[in-house]
């Protein structure tokens, strides 16, 4: 489904809301701190649940395959015409104000499909080229896809395809910055500022060095 600019940006900023409000939810209990550049960062962090999806490589992509470095994850589909080559772009640029870090302190960034049905490994591979090199697609059944996005409060739901069986996705749109013990340590919602993104991640890096 492609929206008309104004339009789209105002279904944007609805979801944003109901978003945070949703955020608001999942993150019951546990003190919340919003960045400048409006990310919520969970104090303490969420644990994530087990999980086997597949990675654009082939090689399995588990939970344990978010132990012992900084992610960023990202929730989309390789078809969709508008928000995700947005994010991803600007998640692109993020990643350059960021090279100039310890290749230990850099963060992954995960494009997990909620389209598996389309979004074979080798179609995330090729796609993601157009972003970054170094980004990482991820693929896999729906009943493990589910573990992950139920427990981020990811929701996502298809549209009835057309007569060529085309169809849109329609998806939360949210960032979510994954520590080395595999737990959810902050939410970006957008609009994703390239800049302040990479800015808040140095501050909580610097935060995660005194736990």
């Amino acid at each position: 489904m492609r929206f008309k600019k104004p339009l789209y940006y105002v279904l944007a900023a609805v979801l944003a809301v109901l978003i945070g409000l949703g955020i608001g939810y999942w993150t019951f209990g546990r003190q919340r701190e919003v960045t400048d550049s409006g990310a919520l960062v969970l104090h303490p962090p969420k644990p994530l649940p087990a999980f086997g999806l597949e990675a654009d490589t082939r090689s399995p992509f588990t939970l344990a395959s978010l132990h012992g470095h900084w992610s960023f994850l990202y929730f989309g589909y390789t078809h969709c015409p508008d928000v995700c080559p947005t994010t991803l772009a600007d998640l692109g640029k993020m990643s350059t104000q960021l090279a100039d870090l310890p290749a230990a302190s850099r963060p992954t960034v995960y494009f997990i499909s909620v389209d598996p049905k389309r979004d074979t490994p080798g179609v995330l591979a090729r796609y993601l080229r157009y972003f970054n090199a170094d980004f990482v697609g991820v693929s896999g059944a729906p009943d493990q896809l589910q573990l992950l996005t139920h427990a981020l409060g990811v929701s996502f739901s298809y549209d009835p395809p057309d007569q060529s069986d085309n169809y849109s996705v329609e998806h939360s749109s949210v960032v979510f910055l994954i520590n080395p013990e595999a737990e959810e340590a902050a939410v970006f919602t957008s609009p994703i500022v390239p800049l302040r993104m990479a800015d808040d991640y140095r501050i909580i890096l610097t935060q995660h060095g005194d736990r």
